[in-house]
């Protein structure tokens, strides 16, 4: 299924003897295909659900807030791109998978499911680094931003994409059959090296900020001097998840992909390039948890969309009773160390040796 059938002829053959032979090579090729239909159908279900909640908060928008900046269009086709994998793709894959290891015949057709599964995930990596870049133009001009990030610049990006994905797989499945896998994963090896060159760049730039900061304020103690320090911390450890769980889901089955024609031992273990394409769907269904959903704007949004539809009322109702009672405790902690603190106060000037009062008798005096 998808891209991940470098060695056409070893698939073929692989399935092949999954339908003739029926000792250990076939039951262990039943498992195979097995876990990778249920894994499939699995992640169908988290990659609808997280993309489809993001799509309905963008049309929702209970704050109004959402759609007030241009990027949420970023968002949304992200979204949208994802939400197509996890609708369309991914229960194809386990339906495909699924036949397979039951040896039941089935109407699809490969080359078809290969150019939808490279259209989807490609658009999808290039949206990843569209919202990366915008993000880094938010960091490095902040004043200049919502000038020159517009809502049309944004739309013709997003339209930009999308056709150059669709022409690209055009031309490898008409004129490019032999270099197909090179073309894509040389697409795809660029835009996350792009990518996280990006990521690196904004967080050199955050540090560069709080250091410009800590060089102009008198004290390392002054209000914007740490704001900027918790932010830069906040912002770094936040790209740095995001960047590693990008080229964690990525990266793996790409280099495999590329290597397996020159490389014996992936041949033989072609197996594992069937399930790593799984882990790179995956990268589709974290997304909206790590693009869209640590915005505030997202979260609030959530937040009142639970509590019109009386999902959270009773989590929201306890919460406040355990923030009461911990502000309750704070407070009573608080005045019970300050009486503490004014009887020790008053002791130590009940109990003045007389020496010492009337030594501060003649220093009043004098």
């Amino acid at each position: 299924m998808g891209l991940n059938n470098t060695n056409s002829t070893s698939v073929n053959a692989a399935e092949a003897t999954l339908n003739l032979k029926h000792g250990a090579k076939a039951a262990f090729l039943y498992n195979v295909y097995l876990t990778r239909g249920v894994l499939a159908i699995t992640m169908a279900v988290i990659t609808s659900f997280s993309n489809g909640l993001v799509i309905f908060l963008v049309l929702m928008d209970p704050k109004k807030c959402l759609r007030s900046s241009p990027t949420w269009l970023l968002v949304a086709s992200l979204a949208l791109v994802d939400f197509a994998v996890g609708c369309g793709l991914e229960p194809t894959d386990a339906y495909y998978s699924l036949a397979v290891a039951n040896r039941k015949k089935h109407s699809l057709v490969r080359k078809d499911l290969q150019s939808a599964a490279a259209f989807l995930l490609l658009s999808s990596t290039v949206l990843v680094m569209l919202i990366t870049f915008d993000r880094h133009k938010a960091v490095s001009r902040p004043i200049q931003y919502p000038y020159s990030i517009t809502k049309k610049r944004i739309t013709i990006s997003v339209s930009l994409v999308w056709i150059y994905c669709a022409l690209l797989i055009f031309a490898i499945r008409r004129w490019g059959k032999e270099l197909r896998n090179i073309l894509f994963c040389a697409h795809i090896d660029l835009v996350v090296f792009i990518t996280t060159g990006i990521f690196c760049r904004i967080v050199y730039l955050l540090r560069l900020q709080t250091s410009k900061l800590k060089r102009l304020s008198v004290s390392s103690d002054d209000a914007s001097v740490v704001q900027a320090s918790t932010r830069e911390r906040k912002v770094t450890l936040t790209l740095a998840t995001m960047l590693v769980v990008f080229l964690f889901c990525t990266m793996p089955w790409f280099i495999m992909m590329q290597i397996y024609d020159n490389c014996p031992i992936c041949q033989k273990h072609w197996w594992i390039l069937k399930l790593l394409f799984i882990l790179f769907e995956a990268n589709c269904a974290i997304n909206p948890f790590l693009c869209t959903l640590r915005l505030p704007r997202y979260r609030v949004a959530l937040r009142i969309t639970l509590a019109r539809w009386g999902f959270s009322s009773v989590v929201c109702r306890s919460l406040q009773q355990a923030r009461r009672a911990y502000v309750l405790r704070l407070r009573s902690s608080s005045s019970g160390n300050q009486s503490s603190g004014k009887k020790k106060s008053l002791n130590s000037s009940i109990s003045l040796p007389p020496v010492m009062t009337h030594h501060q008798q003649n220093i009043d005096n004098i």
